[in-house]
């Protein structure tokens, strides 16, 4: 380890996470490639599959009817299987000891036709339709028991707005009531469970009322060049350099009048210069000797800003950063091993730019945190356990996970950061089939001190009964076996609530210690998978065809459940078919030469976007998967004067083709201006726009500020002049 004193050195700035990358958007409809700005890099989601499709029986199980509507997916019932008569519907047929039949896609094959609904009625309005965006809407079940013994309801109620995204409800004055906001223009779905299979289902739409304003979130960033930065520049993916001290501008109520254009200059401000030079705080007096450097990897975020500074710093000298004198940030220091032996635990320091010092930076050791990791049968070498502080609040860093990993006995250690609680993430070893497991604030260190250790932190698996399901997936005709097809398989919420054993200085753990299953694979040339040792619990599942497929196969989601498998169980399941989607963009002379971008928002898939252009008459079409939720945005030719980007609500498809509803683009708005520093006028500067809409996908959320935003409604490098030049929607038009 190298030694250096700390000095003064000249500042400069290093920016990765305020940089642009590219995203590029493609099908048979044709490609688009737009930049993207990013703050950082997303995290990884484990993600929820949405349920409500139909359950895979065992093999067996009575199968109510054999063919699932278009889009759905058929199950074997097995040679006992008795099927119930009809004509068989299209997408996919059941195999069984009886007649193919026709079958309900949304209710489950094993289970008997539905006795108990619940009925959705307004009682804010008079209807759910029509009703003006920006409402506020409350709406009331009312159960219909049927047949079905009735019993103490447990109300479950899920808004989804039109991109998809889960809004928060609020309770009325009892659980069978809710309220929500109808935040943009579209349709708004709405589903409530009262017992597991007793359900209702409504739809909601908004219409957009007039506008007067609307406002919007304006970045600019100096110049992707700085001379003498020492860093490398990337001008294809907009990397944004140091350019002398500027530091990036933002404005967050950049307000448009309806049919009133703004000119608007910007001048970027001086930065405050900080260096950030992570040591190991025990060292720093000890004996008079200089401090030891800690390498550290660093990000620097702005608190209630939409950019970030990723750099490191090392054995030859410091991160140096530019901070706004006006902004308080949030600086996260991860450290790299510092030697062989031993690591130190991340540090989160927050403050006005101002007011940071060079002592703010020094790493203490932590808490070192020691146990055992045990599988039902042995030592678990190979698992990890990763340690989670979660952020106090929305525009925090949280920290990072600290993670030990189990050597061949078991044993692991790790440090953590003093006077936090942490949640643990136990990860089994990878040639095993045991759960993933998620224990909630379950390791207080808030009464430790630095150096301390804390013992016997230990975890056992509890044993688990198991299968081997061999899976078998067919393509759409339901003859030909789907190769190369992607199948997920994750375990149910809930269905391993009970996973093991954790025990904190010999005390066993006393809240939930939930474990879930999630496997990836592909299908062999025979459309074969073959899931080894997987609990016998009920499972989501999501199968996706390959990418490059020019078939009708969809993407084709469902459950299964195998609490009642064998030792074995064999599956054979057929992939839905693609629907149409076909409507139109006004006015045509706008929308013509346009491109229509759908992006598939389930957590279940990778990214799943869909381009399509449109026709002089303003019309697209395009195949889409049955099923899915669906944000639409539409990409105008050049020279329309329109943003280079437009959101609009987005739609859930049904197994049937659809022609949608007209949409109305906006007209544009021009907003112009001129970027300088210190009196100088700034060409090459980066000016980016985003729509401003809480809840909506494809705008920034005003309420929470992040790093990662959507992509940008334009994005334009300031010409030699300074000057820039581009449209904005007129908020009184369109829909």
């Amino acid at each position: 380890m190298n030694r250096r004193p700390i000095s003064a050195v000249a500042w400069l700035l290093l920016a990765l996470g305020g940089c642009a990358g590219a995203a590029s958007n493609s099908s048979a409809g044709g490609q688009n490639t737009s930049p993207q700005a990013s703050g950082g890099q997303p995290g990884i989601d484990l993600g929820k599959f949405d349920g409500g499709l139909p359950v895979m029986t065992d093999a067996n199980a009575p199968a109510y009817g054999g063919a699932m509507g278009t889009g759905g997916m058929a199950s074997t019932g097995g040679s006992n299987a008795a099927a119930t008569g009809g004509a068989p519907g299209q997408g996919g047929a059941a195999a069984g000891g009886g007649t193919s039949g026709s079958v309900d896609a949304a209710r489950p094959v094993d289970a008997p036709p539905p006795t108990c609904t619940v009925n959705i009625t307004p009682s804010s309005a008079p209807s759910l339709v029509g009703r003006p965006a920006g409402d506020t809407l409350t709406v009331k079940g009312t159960i219909v028991w049927g047949v079905t013994t009735p019993t103490a309801p447990i109300w479950k109620w899920t808004v989804r707005s039109p991109d998809g995204t889960p809004l928060t409800v609020t309770q009325g004055t009892s659980a069978d009531t809710i309220q929500f906001p109808l935040v943009v223009p579209g349709s708004y779905d709405i589903t409530v469970f009262v017992t597991s299979t007793c359900k209702g289902e409504a739809w909601a739409t908004a219409i957009k009322p007039q506008e007067l304003s609307q406002s919007f979130l304006i970045r600019v960033l100096p110049p992707p060049a700085a001379a003498g930065s020492g860093q490398t520049c990337d001008s294809s993916q907009n990397r944004w350099c140091p350019s002398e001290d500027a530091v990036p501008y933002e404005d967050s109520s950049f307000v448009l009048q309806a049919g009133q254009s703004r000119q608007d200059d910007v001048q970027f401000q001086h930065g405050f210069a900080v260096s950030i030079d992570p040591v190991i705080a025990a060292q720093t007096n000890a004996a008079g000797l200089p401090a030891v450097a800690l390498p550290s990897l660093v990000r620097v975020s702005p608190q209630g800003s939409t950019w970030t500074i990723d750099g490191a710093s090392s054995d030859e000298g410091p991160m140096r950063a530019l901070l706004n004198p006006r902004l308080s940030y949030d600086v996260l220091v991860v450290p790299l091993n510092a030697t062989s032996t031993s690591t130190y635990p991340p540090l989160l320091v927050s403050k006005p730019a101002q007011e940071f010092r060079a002592t703010d930076f020094d790493v203490a050791a932590g808490v070192t945190v020691r146990g055992t990791l045990r599988t039902p049968t042995g030592s678990a070498s190979g698992a990890r356990v990763l340690l989670r502080a979660n952020a106090n609040a929305p525009t925090t860093l949280p920290l990072p996970s600290t993670v030990g990993s189990a050597d061949a006995t078991g044993a692991y250690s790790l440090r953590a950061s003093a006077g936090t609680v942490f949640s643990a993430v136990v990860v089994p070893p990878s040639d095993t089939s045991l759960p993933q497991i998620t224990i909630a604030d379950c390791i207080d260190l808030t009464q430790s001190t630095n150096g301390t250790n804390v013992d016997r932190v230990d975890f056992t698996w509890n044993t688990v009964s198991t299968t081997t399901m061999t899976l078998q997936v067919l393509t759409s005709d339901n003859i030909t076996p789907a190769a190369n097809t992607t199948v997920r398989l994750q375990s149910q919420d809930g269905a391993l609530p009970d996973a093991g054993v954790l025990s904190v200085a010999g005390t066993d753990w006393s809240g939930t210690v939930a474990g879930s299953v999630q496997q990836q694979g592909t299908t062999d040339a025979d459309g074969s998978i073959v899931f080894a040792n997987i609990p016998k619990v009920a499972y989501n599942l999501t199968l996706m065809p390959p990418i490059n497929q020019t078939g009708d196969d969809a993407i084709t989601s469902g459950s299964i459940d195998l609490s009642g498998a064998g030792a074995s169980i064999p599956r054979s399941l057929t992939l839905g078919r693609k629907i149409n989607l076909s409507g139109r963009l006004l006015p045509a002379d706008a929308a013509s030469g346009a491109h229509l971008v759908a992006t598939d928002t389930g957590a279940d898939v990778l990214v799943s976007i869909i381009s399509t252009p449109v026709g002089s008459d303003g019309s697209y079409a395009f195949s889409a998967d049955p099923g899915r939720t669906y944000r639409f945005s539409v990409e105008p030719a050049a020279g329309k004067k329109l943003p280079t980007r437009i959101p609009l609500y987005g739609v859930k498809t049904t197994d049937q083709d659809t022609k949608l509803a007209d949409r109305t683009l906006p007209s544009g708005l021009k907003v112009n201006g001129v970027v300088s520093f210190s009196g100088r006028q700034v060409g090459g500067a980066i000016v980016q726009a985003y729509c401003e809409r809480a809840a909506m996908a494809g705008c920034a959320d005003p309420n929470n500020p992040s790093a990662s935003l959507p992509p940008p409604l334009v994005e334009f490098a300031t010409l030699a002049d300074g000057s820039y030049s581009f449209y904005l929607p007129d908020p009184q038009s369109g829909d």
